[in-house]
This record gives structure tokens, C-alpha cells and sequence, in this order.
């Protein structure tokens, strides 16, 4: 790949040395301040190929311990400086056109047809190097090499412009018409046009990515490919460091905390071999954090433990639930919350009558362990403006019990704290649902009462049967 790439780099170096030679040679003597210009034109496309050659050559080594990210960005660099040069050689046209249409400056051209015809020579080469400077851009995605094939595709453009020029001088010398010598400075401007759209356009594309820009799009795309990997729950963030054809990108995906390493890594390798599917050039990195997901199975381990605890007075939350499988049979670590500072027999006492009812109730549960952390309560100060409130009630009434021979929600009770409400409902529902699906009718409710009043803090519902 390298010795290809420095092949058509050198190879431009060659061509540019060529066309700036014969130009200056035949604008010298035709006295044609566009194919003068065209010549200072091919000069900055010399320095130019001299630069992309040892850029491309530069940014071809590998990643050292001062350059971990490799040497890419020379190509960027080089391409500045490219861009750099186009618009200094326009500021000089310009003056020289400038001086010949205003001030008086010399009008007078000869040998148009020679001009003509290293015009013609300078647009054939051009074509040819612009094409394979293309090519060789696209297979390695070297911008250095797009540069080059950039401002030869312009020389085309600049030599069509220049050779008009020559014509309308030729026809003025014919016709015996001296106005038409200004075409020359005017087509000098329009090649100066034409190179000042061109190094604004590649000074853009040269500055994003020496400052990291990452792309339009591309951020997106790759959170969507990493998203699609069956086993990852969600895409964190995702990073990209563009630097020569090379496109590192980093990427913090969560999975659940039960996978093992193993399907940690593979998981991470799929991933891997997606994004490089749709990016060849890139070099990514995955970091992974765990997420526990509320599984069906882990659902219904809370449900049937939450139902046992709720019967102890004393404990007010289930902090936590850890499932641990070992050789077939389950161990549960449970984290309970109490109100009461219990002494040690209590809490001896309290932990086995929990922990043997759990065991009743799941066959392949071997142990249980139950641990507690007193939290002491604080009563809420609370108004109740139930009665103020009715507008409200009728509003949430109208808002959740659309069917309603399936669901009932009444008795509604309005508190406030603050600025903040605190709504109670009693809610009937039609049909013997299971509790995780009760768990979700109870979510939905909330989440449509929430966005109806946006100042309320809690909803507490109390789900019974239909009468």
C-alpha cells in the first residue's frame, strides 16, 4: 500500500515539474499573464506534489510511543499547507490582473497559438493525473492524495478558462479589435475564482479534521450499528478521531452485569467487525460497563419477595436482590430496609423467618440470606386539598378511564407539599392480570397523570378488583 501510494505521489511531483516548466517557458514568450498565472499555478501544484510525497510517505509509519495514533494527520498538514499556498498565489494574479485592466499595464500578446497548444498539452496531463491521483485517494482514503488530485481536476477547469482567453486575444489581433486583449487578465481572474472556491472548499475539510471533527452523520450511524448487536442494551457514547485515512473510534456500550467474559468479548468483537463492515479505515475500541436489566426472571424474583416482605411491618423497602447460580441451584442475597433499630436476636429472627418463607417459595433456591439497614422515617407535612381540587380529579378521571368497563379509577386523593402534589388513587381493573402486568397499567396511569400536572411528585396507586 505505501510504495503505491508514493508511486502516484512521485509521479504527480514528475508531471507538475513538466507543466510549470513548458509554461513559463511559452508565457514568457507570448507575454500572456494567464498562462503566466497558470504557470505560478502549476509551480504551487509542484510544491504541493513535493509536500504530498513526503507527507504520504510520513504518514504511512506506524503508531510510535510519542505518536499513538500514527502519523495520519501529516496528510491534513500537508493539504493546509496546499490550501495555504493556492491563496497566496491568488493574491499575486489578481494584482498583476488589476494592474493591466486599471493601471495601464502592457496588453500585448504574442504567439497566442503556442499557448493554445501547451494549454491543451497542460489539460490532457491533468486529466490523466487528476484521474489516477483519484483512484489511489479512494482505495487508501489518503487525503493528501486527494489534495493532489484536487488541484490537478482544477487545472482543467483553469486551462479551459485561459485557452478562451487566448482565443478572444487571437480574435482581436485578427479582427484588429485591442479590447479584446482584456480577456487575458479577465480569464486570469476567473482562474483566480475558480482556485479560491477550490482551497476554501479543502481548507474546510483539512481544518475539521485536524481539529477532530467527526463526520455529519457518522456518530449516529456507528451508535445504530453497535445498537443492532443482539446482547447490548444501550450505546453510552460514541467518539471519532479522524486522522489521515484512518478513523479511531471509541465507543461505551452497556451490557448486562450477568454476562460472563466471554460473551463480554465477543459481544465487543461483533460490534468490532460491524463498524469496520461499514468503515474499512477505522480502528475502534469498545469499552463496556454493566447495566442490570429488569429480566422476566428477575421480575419475578422481586414480585415474590417484595409479597413476603410486605407482610413484615417492620421492614420498609427491598434495597436490593442478588441472584446467584451455582451448579444449578440458586442463592439470593437480600437488602432490606427497616424502620426500627433492631437488635441482633431481632434481626437474627426476622432474617430467618424471611428467609425460610423465600425458600418455600422458589424449589431451586438453596440459601438465602437477608441482611437490613435501618433507615429512620421522616413524616411528610402534607395539605390535603382534595376538596380544592376537583377540577383536577375530573380531569384525571376524563384522562385515564377511557374503557371503562376495564378500568375505574376513583377516589382520588390530592396533597400538597410546597409547590409539589402527592395524588393517591384507588384503581379497579376487569380481568385476573398478572402482577408484572398490573406493574405496567400502574406506569402508565403515572405517566399520564405526570404529563397532565407537571408539578406532581408521587402517585401512589392501590389496584383492586372490579366490583
Amino acid at each position: 500500500m505505501s510504495h503505491e501510494k508514493q508511486t502516484v505521489a512521485l509521479s504527480s511531483v514528475l508531471a507538475a515539474i513538466f507543466l510549470t516548466g513548458m509554461k513559463i517557458v511559452i508565457g514568457i514568450y507570448t507575454g500572456s499573464l494567464g498562462i503566466l498565472s497558470e504557470a505560478a499555478h502549476s509551480a504551487l501544484d509542484l510544491g504541493a506534489a513535493v509536500i504530498t510525497f513526503f507527507a504520504v510517505k510520513i504518514s504511512d509509519k506506524p503508531a510510535d510511543i510519542n505518536h499513538n495514533y500514527g502519523h495520519g494527520k501529516v496528510e491534513s498538514f500537508s493539504a493546509l499547507i496546499e490550501t495555504l499556498l493556492l491563496l497566496v498565489t491568488c493574491i499575486w494574479i489578481i494584482r498583476e490582473a488589476i494592474q493591466k485592466l486599471f493601471f495601464g499595464g502592457t496588453l500585448e500578446i504574442s504567439g497566442s497559438g503556442w499557448g493554445i497548444a501547451v494549454m491543451l498539452v497542460s489539460i490532457i496531463v491533468d486529466i490523466s493525473r487528476s484521474r489516477a491521483l483519484k483512484r489511489a485517494a479512494q482505495k487508501y482514503g489518503s487525503q493528501a492524495l486527494e489534495a493532489d488530485a484536487l488541484h490537478f481536476g482544477t487545472d482543467v477547469w483553469s486551462s479551459s478558462v485561459v485557452i478562451v482567453g487566448l482565443i478572444f486575444v487571437s480574435l482581436g489581433d485578427y479582427l484588429k479589435l485591442p479590447f479584446l486583449h482584456y480577456a487575458d487578465p479577465i480569464t486570469a481572474l476567473g482562474v483566480c475564482g475558480i482556485v479560491i472556491y477550490v482551497s476554501l472548499a479543502l481548507g474546510k475539510r483539512t481544518i475539521d479534521v485536524l481539529l477532530d471533527a467527526a463526520p455529519a452523520g457518522m456518530p449516529e450511524n456507528i451508535a445504530r450499528i453497535a445498537q443492532s448487536v443482539e446482547g447490548i442494551k444501550e450505546v453510552e457514547s460514541v467518539r471519532i478521531r479522524p486522522s489521515g485515512p484512518t478513523f479511531f473510534i471509541d465507543l461505551q456500550v452497556g451490557i448486562s452485569k450477568n454476562e460472563s467474559h466471554r460473551v463480554v468479548h465477543a459481544l465487543v468483537e461483533n460490534i468490532q467487525q460491524q463498524v469496520q463492515k461499514e468503515y474499512p479505515n477505522s480502528d475502534v475500541t469498545v469499552s463496556t460497563y454493566p447495566i442490570s436489566p429488569l429480566e422476566k426472571e428477575d421480575r419475578e424474583v422481586y414480585h415474590t419477595v417484595k409479597t413476603i416482605v410486605d407482610r413484615f411491618p417492620k421492614c420498609t423497602n427491598i434495597h436490593n436482590i442478588h441472584v446467584f447460580e451455582i451448579s444449578g441451584k440458586k442463592r439470593l442475597a437480600i437488602h432490606l430496609e427497616v424502620k426500627e433499630n433492631l437488635s441482633l436476636q431481632e434481626s437474627h429472627n426476622l432474617s430467618h423467618e424471611i428467609g425460610n418463607l423465600v425458600q418455600l417459595s422458589f424449589a431451586d433456591v438453596e440459601e438465602v440470606s437477608v441482611n437490613f439497614e435501618y433507615v429512620k422515617q421522616q413524616n411528610i407535612v402534607a395539605e390535603d386539598i382534595t376538596a380544592d381540587s376537583q377540577t383536577l380529579i375530573s380531569e384525571i378521571d376524563t384522562l385515564i378511564n377511557r374503557v371503562p368497563e376495564k378500568l375505574n379509577c376513583h377516589d382520588v386523593r390530592v396533597y400538597r407539599q410546597g409547590e409539589k402534589l402527592t395524588l393517591f388513587l384507588h384503581c379497579e381493573l376487569s380481568g385476573n392480570y398478572g402482577t408484572e402486568t398490573i406493574e405496567k397499567i400502574s406506569n402508565g396511569i403515572s405517566q399520564r397523570i405526570r404529563k397532565l400536572v407537571s408539578n406532581v411528585d408521587d402517585v401512589f396507586i392501590h389496584v383492586e378488583p372490579m366490583s
